[in-house]
């Protein structure tokens, strides 16, 4: 991927995740650039498909483009970032994101480890800067 096409993709997404609003000043990783549609699934290498990730979200979105909603129990497809508003699918309680549509909910579900379900964050226990995200469809939106 050229370098111009990646700056375009962190200026249009303001150096935030896409997926859960964390800065990428406040990261101690690098960011991604991912395929929204994963080149897996024929998705394109082109601006249209691209959104600027942090790592957690990017590892653990994968090459996944849908998901089974635990309340409806329906296969929908993943938050787009680019064709869908991020406040329609999500909202935060506290220092958590949780999902307010399928859509939203199996994102949040699939774009998180494992440990964070669980109720931590990894071996040394820390927390996501942005605070970790959660699957229901009851929040607050703040």
């Amino acid at each position: 991927m050229n370098k111009l096409l990646e700056q375009q993709v962190r200026d249009r997404a303001g150096a935030i995740c896409e997926y859960c609003r964390v800065p990428a000043s406040l990261y101690d990783q690098p960011f991604h650039i991912d395929h929204i549609i994963s080149r897996k699934h024929d998705g394109k290498t082109e601006l249209d498909n691209l959104a600027f990730s942090c790592l957690d979200r990017n590892a653990h979105k994968g090459t996944d483009v849908a998901g089974i909603d635990a309340e409806t129990g329906q296969v929908v497809r993943l938050f787009n970032p680019r064709t869908d508003r991020w406040t329609e699918h999500f909202a935060w309680n506290g220092p958590l994101i949780v999902g307010r549509t399928p859509s939203g909910r199996v994102t949040v579900r699939l774009a998180q480890p494992t440990a964070a379900r669980s109720g931590t964050c990894g071996a040394d226990g820390r927390r996501h800067v942005s605070g970790r995200l959660i699957s229901g469809s009851t929040a607050s939106a703040n």
